[in-house]
C-alpha cells in the first residue's frame, strides 16, 4: 500500500539516508585508509629497496635521500683501526712516491707519481680526498694531484704523525705552517704498522734471480736512514747499490724472513700491482720444494714451473 506522498517527509528521509551513508562511507574510508597504509608500508618494507625506514618514509623516496641516510649511518660503523691502517699506508706511499708542494703564489698541493699499472692504488686515494689522475706525457706513469683546500686539509691531517721520510717531513711542515697546524713526529716504527705496505707500493721490488732461482724482496732509497728500522723489524741486510742508481738497498732472501713479511702483507695489504707477485710467493716455495725449477724439460714438473714463471713475468710484460 502506498502512503500519501509528502514532500517534507521525502526530504527528511533523503537527508537521514544521506547522512547515514556519509557516516558509513567515512568510517569505511578511515578503516580502508588505515588498512591500506599499513599494507603499503609492509609491502614497502619487503619490496622497496629504496626505502630504508618503512614507517618514516613515503612511496617514491629518492635515491639521493636513501644515500644520505646511508652516509649518515657511516659513523655508526666507524672503524678507527681500519682508518689508522689506511693513513699509515698512505703516509708510506707519499714517503716513497709523493711530494708536498707550495707554489710561488702560495698554492699548496700534493702529487703522487706511480707506474701506469698502479692506477688502482691512486684511485683509492682519489676516492677519499678527490683530486685528479693524469697520464704523464712521454712516460708509462700516472700522476695524482690534489690541490683543493678541503681535500688537502683532510689529507695532511690524516697523515700528520705517520710521515717518516725526512725530506717529506720538511715539505709537510711547510703546508702545516700555512694552515697553522702543528707537525706531529712519528712514533718508532713497529711490525703492527701499515706504513711499510705503502712504502713498498712506492719503492719495493720482488724478484727471482734466474741464475740461482733465488727469491728476494728489496726496497731502494737514496739514503739509508729510512731503511734502518726495517732491519730490526723484518730482518735482512742493507747494502750500497753501486749501479746506475747509486742508492742504498734493503733486501731479504731468507725464507723465514720473506714468509714473515708475507704475513705482514696479509694484515696490511699492498694496493699496487706488486700484490700480484706477493700472491705468487707461496706457489714459488711449493714448486721450489719439489725442485720443479730443476725438472727435466717436457715433464709435468717442468711445465708447472714454466706456467708459474710465465705468470711471474707477466707483471713485467705489462710495461
Amino acid at each position: 500500500q502506498m502512503w500519501p506522498f509528502n514532500y517534507n517527509n521525502y526530504n527528511l528521509i533523503q537527508h537521514t539516508v544521506s547522512e547515514k551513508f556519509i557516516y558509513i562511507f567515512k568510517d569505511t574510508l578511515n578503516v580502508s585508509c588505515i588498512f591500506c597504509t599499513v599494507k603499503v608500508k609492509s609491502l614497502l618494507k619487503r619490496n622497496n629497496s629504496q626505502v630504508t625506514k618503512t614507517f618514516n618514509s613515503l612511496v617514491g623516496t629518492s635515491e639521493a635521500i636513501r644515500m644520505l641516510n646511508l652516509n649518515t649511518n657511516v659513523k655508526f660503523f666507524h672503524n678507527k683501526n681500519f682508518e689508522d691502517k689506511y693513513y699509515q699506508w698512505l703516509a708510506g706511499l707519499i714517503d716513497g712516491d709523493g711530494c708536498f708542494l707550495i707554489s710561488k703564489k702560495g698554492y699548496a698541493s700534493l702529487e703522487i707519481t706511480m707506474d701506469i699499472r698502479d692506477e688502482h692504488a691512486l684511485q683509492k686515494v682519489k676516492n677519499v680526498y678527490g683530486g685528479s689522475i693524469k697520464l704523464r706525457s712521454g712516460a708509462n706513469a700516472l700522476r695524482y694531484r690534489l690541490h683543493h683546500k678541503a681535500g688537502l686539509l683532510k689529507l695532511i691531517n690524516d697523515v700528520n704523525g705517520h710521515i717518516r721520510n725526512s725530506n717529506r717531513l720538511v715539505q709537510l711542515n711547510k703546508l702545516l705552517n700555512k694552515y697553522e697546524i702543528s707537525l706531529i713526529y712519528p712514533e718508532k716504527l713497529t711490525f703492527e704498522n701499515g706504513w711499510l705496505s705503502g712504502f713498498f707500493d712506492a719503492d719495493g721490488t720482488i724478484t727471482i734471480n734466474k741464475t740461482v732461482t733465488q727469491l728476494s724482496v728489496s726496497i731502494s732509497q737514496k739514503t739509508s736512514e729510512i731503511l734502518q728500522p726495517l732491519l730490526e723489524i723484518y730482518g735482512g741486510n742493507i747494502y750500497i747499490d753501486r749501479g746506475s742508481s747509486q742508492s742504498f738497498k734493503w733486501y731479504i732472501t731468507k725464507r723465514e724472513d720473506i714468509l714473515n713479511l708475507l704475513e705482514y702483507f696479509k694484515k696490511y695489504p699492498i694496493r699496487s700491482a706488486k700484490k700480484n707477485r706477493v700472491h705468487l710467493i707461496p706457489k714459488y716455495y711449493e714448486l721450489k720444494d719439489i725442485k720443479a725449477h730443476q725438472a727435466l724439460p717436457g715433464t709435468f714438473l717442468d711445465k708447472s714451473w714454466n706456467y708459474f714463471y710465465l705468470k711471474w713475468l707477466n707483471y713485467e710484460l705489462l710495461n
